[in-house]
């Protein structure tokens, strides 16, 4: 929260007629966790907000890249080997921000990934 705790730091925007889909998602995800007294207080936002970027990346996904990749209207200028670079990117981006949710939720938590959480491919270099 800002110095005004009754001012959110991410969807702030929301309220000043600026939404986007990540702040009415942060928004509605962290009035959940409000009114169920889920999370600490000054992590509630922080979490939301995480899970609103998975969210609205995984939606530009199905509704962009999909359409890209299969071409069956004319979507797409590029030739497949192109789409497929983008795709791939798009999801290097989406591994970011599921890691970056996870240090954020575990952090909300109190408590650091487990072992096998760790040789799953979670080491510490990708939580930073």
């Amino acid at each position: 929260m800002t110095s005004d705790e009754n001012q959110p730091r991410y969807y702030k925007a929301f309220e000043t007629g600026f939404a986007t889909e990540e702040l009415e998602i942060t928004r509605l995800i962290n009035d959940r966790l409000q009114k169920e007294k889920c999370l600490e207080t000054d992590e509630r936002e922080t979490v939301a907000y995480r899970i609103a970027e998975i969210m609205a990346t995984a939606k530009q996904m199905y509704t962009k890249s999909l359409p890209r990749l299969t071409n069956v209207s004319g979507e797409s200028n590029s030739t497949m080997e192109e789409d497929l670079t983008g795709l791939h990117m798009t999801f290097v981006h989406l591994t970011d921000l599921m890691f970056e949710f996870q240090r954020v939720y575990f952090d909300a938590l109190g408590s650091p990934p487990s072992q096998s959480e760790n040789k799953a491919g979670l080491d510490g270099e990708a939580l930073r």
